[in-house]
């Protein structure tokens, strides 16, 4: 299966997965986002246990049965620097 990933416009942690079957029905009030928007990311094959995104297997069987997967990632904000010398 090839996963299209979508992304929130406002809520840019969270993302969306489909697969081209279900793509035309996607939209952000559909996956629980009213009135923010869907970017595509890219489309991108099954990795197995190497994907440190999301679960495969949890999100192939969300698509089967809701069109779609969910889930919010780690945030990409830097992390904050420790203090040179702690107190």
């Amino acid at each position: 299966m090839d996963f299209i990933i979508y992304r929130f416009k406002r809520e840019q942690d969270d993302f969306v997965v489909t697969d081209a079957e279900h793509e035309g029905q996607l939209s952000a009030d559909k996956c629980g986002m009213p009135g923010d928007e869907l970017e595509k990311v890219g489309i991108f094959a099954e990795m197995g246990e190497q994907r440190a995104a999301f679960d495969e297997s949890l999100a192939e069987r969300s698509i089967e049965h809701q069109g779609f997967y969910r889930f919010h990632a780690k945030t990409f904000e830097p992390v904050a620097k420790p203090p040179l010398s702690m107190p």
